[in-house]
């Protein structure tokens, strides 16, 4: 009998073995597919903010870039610019930027 009962503690044990394997290959699988999704996720949000980053920058540059209105030239209440017309005195020229 003793060594039926060792047969089956041993047939028993290796059938414990077996279903820690299977549980640790399930684990190993799941983390690493999450692992993946994660990363997939985080250079997702990374080309975003970079794109962010590139439109801020530019915004700020733009924002930065001053006209240059020709000598002379004034800035009156409604944020136009005129300049005074040679050939009439008394009258104004507006400026206008083509971009």
């Amino acid at each position: 009998m003793p060594a039926q009962a060792d047969a089956v503690l041993a047939a028993h044990q290796a059938q414990l073995q077996q279903q820690k394997a299977q549980n640790d290959a399930i684990h190993l699988q799941v983390k690493t597919q999450g692992e993946i999704e994660l990363a997939k996720i985080k250079a997702a949000l990374d080309a975003k903010m970079t794109v962010l980053e590139i439109h801020l920058k530019a915004t700020i540059e733009a924002g930065k870039v001053q006209r240059s209105y020709p000598p002379g030239a004034r800035r009156a209440r409604d944020g136009h610019h005129y300049l005074p017309d040679a050939n009439r005195p008394g009258k104004y020229l507006l400026v206008v930027h083509h971009g």
